[in-house]
């Protein structure tokens, strides 16, 4: 509320204005005369300098001139002089919250509602000081004072709205500003701030309607347009968005909220460039605007600038240390650049300047899963569920969490409950159709791969379901499908070779036609102090408590730890990766002159997943292959003393001894392993151990190369 005037001076026992001078000023002040009443309020604080009326108006029309500080000269000496008059203590108030002196302001606009409980407009002004104090609770209080002491004030609506908007209160503003707007039905700002909560409420249509309300009524509203731009983006109707910002920068070009929600749907658009330039033009505009260095850097990481992507949302955390957003968006960045403790230690900022955001426990799950932490994984994911209930990706990655758990019910109920969410969610579709073929079930995985047949590898693992299926016609089909396509992985290469076998059909394999010749052994022990660099830290790794083990049902008498070990932030694991890397690298060249598209075609960027197993006596993997891995290997930390030849030995095969005739039982080799041996080849191939007997514990350190996309020719 605007300072308030009245004469209370009348009843002080000096020489005070006659009842004509009185209402001059008052009139001309009134009627916006303000030069005029400014030389007569002069005249009257020079004539009558006890009166507190003339330093009420000279305060008022220096405020309303933008000289604040005669203002605060004025109305400090109106307040001395009438220190019972709660407008003047009220007055005071204002213009020491337009000064920024919010603490003092508070304490004069409750001096003026302890002499006047009922003065409505003092507890509007405290309720504006609390909210930029962000005592929240105490500004809505204020607010609710001011409707029950004048319901039909528009404005005071408007204010509690506002106020219970930020307390998350969201259906509670919207009736706010209901009344606000059933009150006062041109309230351009109470439409607009009713389509934001509706937003936030999901109700998206809604909301375009009350952003479309304010513009009809104030068709240069820059930030309705601007907030109307935002709800067609999550509406997906990206060229009207782009057109609503480009409006809102026409109607106010250093608009720089507009320019960076320009630039975030101009990367929805896939104009990567332009959305860049957009946050960059915002950020020269509001050098400070923490919202925009962080958009900026979810943009540079979709352009893969992962550093510079790092540096901006550190930028806005250092402009607004509390923006758990940036928090969140930085512990992304982190987590794509392999720094998975760091990534954990910035979701967990965002959790707790934000304890409600669902979408950060979900990727603090995604991290702590990876750093082989399973039963803190299940429990972020079902904190964001218990948050957010139809979170689907949520529920998605819980069912991962249980199915490396052995939980294998619960997973399958977990997938269920993210498609009854979201049907055409390919991502839980694939989750369940992979969590079917681990179980055999390859008809029910083959209906699921097809409905998600663009996501990830899913046409490979169709290929793999119409092998076991023994669909020959519909496997051909596929194989010719994928080639056609030049899509490659190990997946496709394997099943390549064992339809050859099986339907006696010979084709070209886009992986590689005969993966056996590509198995490669070296002795590490040779090289390295093996015992420093390998044993050491495996068995601290395998000691440590915060490592969780994974459901191993291929293993037996074994435990294999969870989770990516190379994504640890340990200096040993570091040098053992650099090593294996250096190795990977040897493989390459040794088969550099090959035409198999297993070299010709190595992945131009991959990462290295890892992992430990364990095997006690009589220990034993089954074959199997490493399905998303290009090349797979192990490191054999410790291999007991064999009592017989092939103890303990490391077999890779074409296909599983159990699907062979006699006659094809020779398509096999038997890799002779000790301690110290390293052993690289295609991911295509299955392989498996013979299990040996011994009172030491079989140790191995498996890795894959996984390449960062599907491989096409």
């Amino acid at each position: 509320m605007k300072n308030v005037l009245s004469p209370h001076e009348k009843s002080q026992q000096f020489e005070s204005p006659s009842e004509s001078e009185f209402n001059a000023l008052l009139s001309h002040y009134q009627s916006s005369k303000s030069e005029v009443a400014e030389r007569l309020a002069l005249a009257m604080t020079q004539k009558y300098p006890n009166v507190s009326f003339g330093w009420k108006v000279l305060g008022a029309v220096f405020r309303a001139t933008g000289r604040l500080k005669e203002a605060l000269i004025a109305n400090e000496n109106a307040a001395a002089l009438a220190p019972k008059d709660p407008e003047a203590q009220s007055n005071l108030g204002v213009t020491l919250q337009d000064l920024n002196k919010l603490e003092e302001a508070e304490e004069k606009f409750r001096k003026a509602i302890a002499i006047n409980p009922d003065f409505e407009g003092a507890h509007y002004n405290l309720g504006n000081v609390l909210k930029e104090l962000d005592r929240l609770e105490e500004a809505e209080a204020s607010y609710k004072q001011t409707i029950k002491l004048r319901p039909d004030y528009a404005q005071g609506h408007y204010k509690l709205g506002n106020v219970r908007k930020d307390l998350c209160q969201l259906e509670e503003a919207e009736t706010s500003y209901k009344i606000a707007i059933a009150l006062k039905p041109d309230y351009t700002q109470a439409h607009n701030n009713l389509g934001v909560t509706l937003q936030e409420l999901g109700r998206l249509q809604e909301a375009k309607d009350s952003y479309r309300k304010a513009i009809s009524l104030q068709p240069d509203f820059a930030q309705a347009n601007s907030n109307l731009g935002n709800v067609l983006q999550e509406l997906a109707r990206f060229q009207e968005a782009e057109d609503s910002h480009r409006k809102a920068i026409l109607l106010k070009p250093d608009f720089a909220q507009a320019h960076s929600n320009l630039g975030i749907t101009l990367q929805e658009l896939g104009r990567l460039q332009e959305a860049e330039n957009s946050h960059r033009k915002a950020i020269s505009l509001k050098p400070d605007f923490a919202q925009a260095h962080s958009n900026l850097g979810i943009t540079l990481q979709e352009l893969g600038r992962l550093q510079e992507a790092e540096d901006s949302h550190r930028k806005a955390i250092s402009l607004k240390p509390d923006f758990a957003q940036a928090h969140s968006n930085l512990g992304n960045v982190l987590k794509e650049l392999g720094r998975l403790q760091e990534a954990e230690s910035s979701y967990k900022q965002a959790i707790a300047f934000r304890p409600g955001f669902a979408a950060v426990f979900n990727n603090l799950g995604n991290v702590v899963k990876d750093l082989g932490r399973l039963q803190e994984a299940e429990s972020s994911y079902r904190k964001a569920i218990a948050i957010q209930p139809e979170h689907v990706e949520a529920y998605s990655n819980l069912g991962n969490t249980l199915k490396v758990l052995g939980r294998l019910v619960e997973a399958e109920a977990s997938y269920i409950k993210a498609i009854e969410l979201q049907p055409d969610y390919e991502g839980a579709q694939y989750n369940l159709a992979i969590c079917y073929c681990e179980q055999g079930q390859y008809k029910q995985a083959a209906e699921l791969f097809l409905k998600s047949k663009n996501f990830k590898n899913s046409q490979s693992y169709l290929l793999k379901c119409w092998y076991f299926l023994n669909e020959q016609s519909l496997f051909y089909e596929q194989l010719e499908s994928l080639t056609s396509q030049g899509i490659t992985d190990a997946i496709i290469g394997s099943f390549g070779c064992r339809a050859e076998i099986k339907f006696g059909i010979e084709i070209a394999n886009p992986f590689c036609n005969n993966p056996l010749n590509y198995v490669f052994k070296t002795d590490l022990s040779k090289k390295y102090d093996f015992d420093k660099k390998f044993i050491k830290p495996s068995l601290a790794l395998l000691n440590d408590a915060k490592l969780n083990n994974r459901s191993q049902n291929l293993l037996t008498n074994g435990l294999q730890t969870s989770g990516n070990l190379f994504a640890l932030e340990n200096i040993l694991i570091d040098e053992i990766k650099k090593i294996i890397e250096l190795e990977i690298e040897n493989y390459r060249l040794h088969f550099n002159d090959s035409k198999e598209g297993l070299i010709k075609n190595w992945p131009d960027a991959y990462s290295l997943h890892g992992w430990l197993i364990r095997m006690k006596n009589g220990g034993a993997l089954r074959p199997h292959m490493h399905e998303n891995g290009w090349i797979s290997g192990s490191i054999y930390i410790n291999v007991p003393p064999k009592l017989n030849t092939n103890d303990g030995n490391l077999v890779v095969c074409i296909e599983d001894d159990a699907m062979l005739s006699e006659s094809q039982n020779n398509i096999k080799n038997i890799i002779d392993v000790t301690t110290g041996t390293i052993c690289l080849f295609p991911a295509s191939l299955l392989h498996y151990t013979i299990p040996f007997e011994s009172d030491e514990d079989r140790i191995v350190l498996a890795f894959d190369v996984i390449p960062k996309s599907n491989i096409k020719l």
